[in-house]
């Protein structure tokens, strides 16, 4: 293969003449997967936007990417860059990336360049036997499979895992006996993927909570927030870096207003253990930094930038006083930062490199939201984010969340036994009509009065025991059948139409 793009990235990624930082060349391998391999779970819809995203981000930010997801028609025309290069994120497609990853992490460090990788995940999550796990579409990465097939095989001097799916805290961390929530001491109780001392972790739904999806972002809610957050929203002190701290409380700040924690995401945050709490940066904003635009802080501000076909590229609520900035693409056009208070827009042209808020005109609004689902989600970002919340914020110890709840083993094995006496209480029951049956045929017009009551009660005997038999057997069946069947999760009626038919769809885990 040509070596002229890893070179390419490694010159990039070098300091400049007489810098005391070591080369540095970031890798990313980025996946988005709408529908998983589990059938009972419902597809997402824009875990294929999330990944493009993702991409465009590192991209700007100078790292390799490696992407495998499978882009819907939208998704294709807002992202050309992602369609021409994206794979399908299947087992196959997985196996040949992180090939490529090795060979490319082991010649830059044969170069001597210090290398970073991203591991970026949006889809789906689950649990079973107490192992959290992702999903590919025919296939599950579990925690155990991500440390052995690929982290032990990357010579990368620092690994960053972001995951946006259900249970993802399950990836690194044991749900634990009997599934009961409780502090993990040390690292005795961790899977091999939380041991990894060159490992970073940013997860969401450090409990078993669902992920959520928002029309209003078109992405995942989590991933919009770090993304936000690593377009440099997140970095209160202004050094040109991103920390652990940092992204951990921009993320918390931006749900804080949420009352219902059932649509609150939460996040699990941590640094690199080999680094010591904080010590490792998650990103590096310089080489983006040159093309930015500053607010100054002036005055407390709730801002989105968006591109010039309307996708969401990040979002922050600085508070008075705050100074932020945000990098920003070169080549797509016109950028758009509106104000959320009162809808009004400025315009970001190509030029100047440095643009300062403050010093553009505002613009009346293009469109106006509108909907339930603004209101459900629209107070994500409602509260100032300063450098206060990172000084207030305290990496959680790791603890096992909750269980997903599963059928127990008990129910299971009632349920099963109830099918099986179900089955034998017909098989008795049918032999016990065959029986009546042969009787009733055993009779001659010659028998006398006496044989033929004798046998008529000995058939009367047999259709009892057969009609005892048949109504313990179904009694049994539908106990059996209730226990397997009725769902184990909450469920819920979904109303549907199709042509001319309309119905409800039940939905739920059974």
């Amino acid at each position: 293969m040509s070596l002229t793009p890893l070179l390419l990235t490694l010159l990039a990624a070098a300091p400049a003449p007489g810098a005391q930082a070591p080369a540095r060349a970031s890798f990313a391998l980025i996946v988005g997967v709408n529908r998983s391999v589990d059938e009972d779970e419902a597809p997402l819809r824009y875990a294929d936007d999330d990944a493009a995203r993702y991409q465009d981000l590192f991209r700007l930010l100078g790292a390799r990417t490696y992407l495998l997801t499978r882009l819907d028609e939208n998704t294709r025309r807002l992202h050309p860059q992602a369609a021409a290069e994206a794979r399908d994120p299947t087992w196959a497609e997985w196996q040949r990336a992180v090939q490529q990853l090795e060979h490319d992490l082991a010649q830059a460090r044969a170069a001597g360049v210090e290398t970073v990788l991203y591991v970026v995940y949006a889809g789906h999550g689950n649990v079973k036997n107490g192992q959290g796990y992702v999903s590919l579409e025919d296939r599950r990465l579990t925690g155990h499979a991500l440390a052995e097939g690929l982290l032990q095989r990357v010579a990368a001097t620092r690994v960053h895992l972001i995951v946006d799916a259900c249970s993802s805290y399950f990836l690194a961390y044991g749900r634990g006996p009997g599934g009961h929530r409780r502090t993990l001491e040390g690292f005795s109780e961790l899977t091999r993927l939380a041991d990894d001392g060159r490992l970073g972790l940013l997860l969401s739904t450090s409990s078993a909570r669902e992920s959520h999806e928002w029309e209003g972002f078109q992405s995942g809610v989590f991933s919009h927030e770090v993304r936000s957050g690593l377009y440099g929203a997140a970095d209160a002190d202004g050094d040109g870096r991103v920390s652990y701290r940092e992204i951990a409380a921009f993320v918390e700040r931006a749900n804080a207003a949420i009352a219902n924690e059932r649509f609150r995401p939460e996040l699990h945050a941590r640094p690199p253990p080999a680094d010591g709490e904080g010590a490792a940066p998650l990103l590096e904003l310089a080489r983006a930094l040159p093309h930015r635009i500053e607010v100054d802080g002036g005055e407390e501000a709730h801002l989105v930038l968006e591109d010039a076909q309307g996708v969401r590229l990040a979002e922050l609520h600085s508070g008075a006083g705050q100074r932020t900035w945000l990098v920003r693409p070169a080549g797509r056009g016109p950028l758009w930062v509106r104000r959320v208070d009162d809808g009004t827009e400025y315009r970001i042209g190509d030029t100047p490199e440095v643009v300062h808020l403050a010093q553009l005109t505002a613009q009346p609004p293009r469109t106006a939201s509108r909907g339930a689902a603004h209101e459900a989600f629209g107070r994500i970002f409602s509260l100032p984010y300063s450098r206060a919340e990172v000084e207030r914020y305290a990496f959680p110890r790791p603890q096992g969340p909750a269980p997903v709840p599963e059928r127990s083993r008990l129910r299971t094995w009632v349920g099963w036994s109830g099918v099986a006496l179900s089955g034998v209480g017909l098989g008795a029951g049918a032999l016990m009509t065959m029986r009546a049956q042969g009787v009733r045929r055993e009779a001659q017009p010659g028998d006398s009065q006496a044989t033929f009551a004798e046998r008529n009660a000995q058939i009367g005997q047999l259709n009892r025991s057969a009609a005892w038999l048949y109504a313990a057997a179904g009694a049994a069946g539908l106990t059996g059948a209730a226990l397997l069947l009725w769902p184990s999760k909450e469920t819920r009626a979904v109303p549907v139409a199709t042509g001319n038919t309309g119905g409800l769809l039940l939905q739920g885990r059974f």
